[in-house]
């Protein structure tokens, strides 16, 4: 939908206030989902039976769970103005900070459909207090359902912009008797993926995720198939390599930091480094960092005369090469281990025992798994074994730069790609097939317990674990739910042709 069709359902939304008297005051919790509170205040236990009878109130977690269930009754969500609103799909439950329901996608009496996110909240007041109008997480909400408009206003976005509020206590108030019932309803609806196995049996659903999987990487291998056209294979794998060691919100600027220092670069700053009377290494441990801005010099950090970091800065200043702004660079609420000056010595230390990115290209002739991913991983050596930037003193660190789960992902997203990429992708599928199950991805718990939901078990690898990344990343987050290969056989649902569901 165009951003002028999208401003005008918005509008549409947009109404008066609701009186001082449709408004009551609630009590000043906002339960997580999880919370003991809401496991303390079950439905059972809402109305309070006597007389007068006060109004019923909802918490965080039991609004959480009417959403999710899209257990509300016809004409009770209702904007302030006494605009319906129609739930096409819930969305996702949120995980970590962030919107509690993500992707979802509402409808109002014109029929134009909003995607974006809701959050839930006892007082619509709580948003702004628990500090989400200034969160930029929070930019793409769409509708903010709260059980009590205390503020009488619609809720202000990070950027300037507003969500419609849907308050509950009104319905409720007309309706108070009607309220036990009412949670008490079945779920209208469940995600396809969580009668899978049933429909499908264990061995058909893994076979879907098999087949996502190879979508999956055969995308890879297509957009890697174009790098080494335009930039060459060496180039291509060193940007892959960076990218895939920019975990904890820094991968684009690790992109960012290939396009800025080609390989071709570095490699002469290391082929100089004997010269300069510094291992290799070090030389590429000095350009990278330099590169991405983070010396201690370049942030503006007055740090005590260091033996290991001198050496960097004098290199870094002798090769003339511009740097990025050290702002690029997410340095906050990242865990010392993940810290983007650690991750790129990481790079240096892989890049200076493979000799050239290219060498990656040998590994799917691996007889196993773990040979696979030897040349992938790291150790901390020397300065890097109690640091983790050069900017702070040191500390207690793992002692792997790169470990067994990060080696996993570079062969994964990098390695096995560009080999089928190159004409290596029989070796490369093959030793796809048969990598061990990577740690668990925060996007894809939902899909894993759902699968899990009816009793039955699909045994999980790494191919598999792609598969559901692909799921994700195509239909559920792009409102193609219940239209996924997950969702063949469900009565009325099931892949639809393309532009239909989600992106393919």
């Amino acid at each position: 939908m165009s951003g002028v069709a999208v401003s005008r359902e918005r509008a549409a939304y947009d109404g008066g206030r609701t009186t001082a008297d449709n408004r009551r005051q609630m009590p000043p919790a906002c339960e997580t989902h999880g919370s003991s509170a809401a496991e303390n205040d079950p439905a059972s236990d809402l109305l309070a039976h006597g007389d007068p009878q006060p109004l019923p109130r909802l918490t965080e977690a039991q609004l959480a769970a009417l959403w999710r269930g899209r257990r509300f009754p016809e004409g009770a969500l209702v904007t302030r103005g006494g605009v319906p609103v129609r739930v096409v799909h819930q969305g996702r439950p949120g995980r970590g900070p962030g919107p509690d329901f993500r992707g979802a996608v509402i409808a109002g009496p014109s029929g134009l459909t909003l995607r974006g996110d809701v959050e839930l909240h006892v007082r619509s007041s709580s948003f702004r207090a628990h500090g989400h109008a200034a969160d930029p997480a929070y930019a793409g909400v769409v509708l903010h359902v709260v059980f009590d408009d205390d503020t009488g206003a619609d809720t202000p976005l990070p950027g300037g912009g507003t969500a419609p509020v849907v308050a509950l206590a009104p319905w409720v108030a007309r309706r108070a008797g009607e309220l036990e019932r009412w949670l008490e309803r079945p779920p209208l609806w469940r995600e396809p993926c969580h009668d899978a196995v049933a429909r499908l049996g264990a061995e058909g659903a893994g076979a879907t995720l098999d087949a996502e999987g190879d979508r999956r990487l055969a995308a890879h291998a297509a957009r890697y198939a174009e790098e080494a056209a335009a930039d060459g294979i060496g180039q291509a794998l060193y940007a892959g390599l960076l990218e895939a060691l920019g975990y904890g919100g820094n991968s684009t600027p690790m992109r960012a930091l290939a396009r800025a220092l080609p390989w071709r670069a570095l490699r002469a700053g290391g082929e100089r480094a004997p010269r300069r009377g510094i291992a290799r290494r070090q030389a590429f441990e000095a350009l990278l960092l330099g590169a991405a801005g983070l010396l201690p010099s370049q942030r503006g950090r007055a740090v005590p005369p260091d033996a290991y970091v001198e050496p960097l800065e004098r290199t870094f200043a002798a090769s003339g090469l511009a740097a990025m702004p050290a702002a690029a660079w997410k340095l906050w609420g990242v865990r010392p281990a993940n810290a983007p000056a650690r991750r790129l010595a990481a790079a240096a230390a892989l890049l200076d025992a493979l000799g050239e990115p290219s060498a990656l290209l040998r590994v799917p002739g691996a007889a196993t798994a773990g040979e696979a991913l030897r040349p992938l991983s790291a150790v901390a050596e020397g300065y890097w074994r109690t640091h983790f930037d050069p900017c702070a003193g040191p500390c207690r660190l793992p002692p792997a730069l790169v470990g067994r789960s990060r080696a996993l992902e570079i062969l994964v997203n990098v390695v096995l790609p560009a080999a089928v990429a190159g004409g290596d992708a029989a070796r490369a599928r093959a030793l796809y097939a048969r990598l061990p199950r990577p740690a668990s991805y925060g996007a894809t718990r939902f899909l894993e317990g759902a699968l899990a939901s009816g009793g039955g078990r699909v045994p999980l690898d790494t191919r598999r674990a792609q598969g559901l990344l692909a799921l994700h990343h195509d239909w559920c987050t792009q409102g193609g739910c219940g239209r996924c290969p997950l969702s063949e056989g469900r009565e009325g649902e099931g892949r639809r042709s393309e532009g239909e569901g989600g992106r393919r």
